[in-house]
């Protein structure tokens, strides 16, 4: 079974502990030296080891990628591994903030993690090209569409250097959420500090002459309280995974674009995990878990629809007309990505015509 770890020990348990361990020790040098023997042994060798993988992530314990993917998916991991391999959760930033998910997978302080790619700006340039505006209807969609490139480029997993790559999906549509003013027209955003999850959505808000604030969900609720920001971007699911429902009274409905993520495992745990039991895992983590992961965003989108009606929030939808105009301010953006990706002699225009064919076969 997936484990959640324990934050705080009693200070008593540690003081039992503590006079226990002394207490062994005290049984004489040469059992002690036959212990310390045995157990250099038994670590030397990996047959019978037990790999329990420390797994981290930004977002709330409950969440639906927790309960309903990755705690699934560390189950059939031990089965399939007749418990060689085991899992422990560690939700919340319990191992360190949001924008050090994926150095935690890095520097092996987690042996899995799961992050956004936009977290880290700068390290993912290739990827973020399915964060392009309108680039996926929703979830399943662009991570079809990411997984497509992810097949067909392999630049895509060297950008996670350091790391293999488990699965990479997108979540639910970006909408606009606002606390005072409701967004009819693009025109409205002018000079309103809006919260973004990263370089893309930075992009797209300087586009509508907005003032982008960049900050993980976690801190989006506290913000738009204190009126530390006028609104946000984001998905319709964080709406009741991050409670963001008492806190908004207006959304502007665009499916502006989707938000890449990632689960990746640390390249020395994984490699300390036998041969016999990779090829079993790699069965795991394949196109079909990705698709999940973003059918799962878009349940959870649908409820968070359903949360922001039962809770009086006035929605905005805009038409397929009113959508062509909000497109427009942002028609330059894509022509400046492919740009910046070979002006940096990456495959940018290569990797956007998959990207585009890809979204067009969906449709």
């Amino acid at each position: 079974m997936t484990k959640y770890s324990w934050k705080k020990i009693p200070i008593i348990a540690i003081a039992t502990i503590f006079i226990l361990v002394l207490v062994a020790c005290g049984g004489g040098t040469e059992e002690t030296e036959g212990s310390t023997e045995e157990a250099s042994s038994e670590e030397s060798s990996t047959s019978g080891e037990v790999i329990d993988l420390t797994v981290s992530s930004f977002m709330p314990g409950p969440h639906p990628q927790h309960k309903d993917v990755i705690e699934p998916f560390l189950e059939r991991v031990e089965e399939a591994t007749d418990g060689r391999v085991t899992g422990t959760m560690y939700p919340a930033n319990a191992l360190g903030e949001s924008d050090a998910q994926y150095d935690l997978a890095v520097t092996g302080v987690a042996d899995m993690s799961m992050t956004l790619h936009g977290y880290t700006p700068g390290e993912f340039p290739l990827s973020s090209v399915t964060e392009l505006p309108f680039m996926g209807e929703n979830a399943v969609d662009g991570t079809r569409i990411f997984w497509d490139l992810h097949e067909q480029f392999p630049e895509i997993a060297e950008e996670h250097e350091g790391t293999k790559i488990a699965w990479i999906f997108k979540n639910d549509a970006a909408q606009l959420f606002s606390v005072d003013n409701p967004i009819n027209n693009w025109e409205d955003l002018e000079g309103m500090r809006i919260r973004t999850p990263s370089p893309a959505g930075t992009e797209l808000l300087e586009a509508y002459g907005a003032i982008p604030v960049s900050m993980p969900m976690g801190d989006v609720y506290e913000a738009m309280q204190r009126g530390v920001v006028d609104g946000a971007l984001g998905p319709a699911s964080t709406i009741t995974n991050f409670q963001l429902g008492d806190v908004m009274n207006y959304i502007t409905k665009g499916d502006f674009y989707t938000s890449s993520l990632m689960v990746v495992i640390n390249e020395s745990t994984w490699n300390r995990i036998s041969p016999e039991d990779q090829e079993v895992i790699e069965e795991l983590m394949d196109r079909e878990m990705a698709l999940l992961a973003g059918e799962t965003y878009d349940k959870d989108g649908d409820g968070g629809w359903t949360a922001a009606e039962e809770a009086g929030i006035e929605i905005n939808e805009l038409s397929d007309e009113e959508i062509e105009e909000w497109a427009k301010p942002l028609e330059s953006i894509s022509e400046e990505w492919v740009e910046e990706m070979e002006g940096n002699d990456l495959p940018g225009q290569a990797i956007y015509e998959a990207a585009v064919e890809s979204r067009d076969q969906g449709e």
